[in-house]
């Protein structure tokens, strides 16, 4: 990855279109004097670099306009951010993890960052969509007691410099600890994003808040403890966007068939 920051203010011209592409995926935004266009060109996901470009190479025509937004004069700047996903994301290791009883554990999860653009300074949307949009999945001890989330096989790595960074991912420091008794298994775990803050490293790589989960009995429930202080290991970063939903007191109560599998 290369250290070129694909977000920000983006200054546009009347007539004039910005691609923000990852390979053959782009998405487009054109500026005319009364409305903003949008384009969302798809592809198989790969991993290369977030380039911006005035996309004179890439033909577009007005019957593949994803979004006409209109106004009656509009601005001369564009802010786009990258968000986390607007709910929570079934990550699933390539192969169950085992914690021992009495043990803690420190893992690293990966998950899809959303391309947000919206009009500079009044932040009317234009566009909130993933680069490569995760399937859905429902979550849950049953179809009655569970949510509707995004399903992604990802790693969960125990070892920082094991990571394997990605331009249109975010990585979300996990505390698991096992208080109880008896071993715990995981084959999916429930990773509530859109309560989490983004962050950017001096790679302009993303990073999430990160979540302590604490199993200390037979209860159904498990308390989620977000931290508010970025972890010292990832110093130093710079605060990038809010969580989708905000968390009043940084803590989640999640029964536990909801948050492991």
């Amino acid at each position: 990855m290369n250290n070129n920051i694909w977000w920000g203010e983006f200054t546009f011209e009347l007539g004039e279109q910005k691609c923000w592409s990852v390979g053959e995926r782009a998405i487009l935004l054109k500026r005319d004097v009364a409305e903003w266009n949008t384009w969302n060109i798809e592809s198989k996901e790969v991993d290369q670099d977030i380039v911006v470009s005035d996309s004179v190479n890439l033909t577009v025509d007005d019957t593949t306009i994803v979004g006409r937004f209109l106004e009656k004069n509009t601005s001369e700047k564009i802010k786009v951010s990258p968000l986390l996903a607007d709910r929570t994301v079934i990550a699933r290791p390539s192969s169950p993890l085992t914690i021992l009883a009495g043990e803690k554990i420190q893992l690293y999860i990966s998950t899809p960052i959303w391309f947000y653009a919206e009009t500079f300074p009044n932040g009317k949307c234009l566009v909130d969509l993933p680069f490569w949009r995760p399937s859905d999945s429902w979550f849950g001890s049953s179809t009655i007691d569970g949510q509707l989330c995004y399903a992604k096989y990802t790693s969960a790595k125990t070892k920082i410099d094991e990571l394997e960074l990605h331009p249109h991912k975010a990585t979300t420091p996990i505390m698991v600890i096992n208080s109880h008794n008896k071993e715990l298994t995981i084959n999916r775990i429930n990773v509530p994003v859109n309560h989490l803050n983004l962050y950017s490293d001096e790679q302009n790589q993303l990073w999430t808040s990160r979540i302590t989960i604490e199993i200390e009995d037979e209860s159904t429930d498990v308390e989620l403890i977000i931290d508010k202080k970025v972890s010292a290991e990832f110093e130093p970063l710079t605060f990038i966007s809010s969580p989708r939903i905000s968390s009043e007191h940084g803590r989640l109560i999640r029964r536990i068939s909801n948050l492991f599998g």
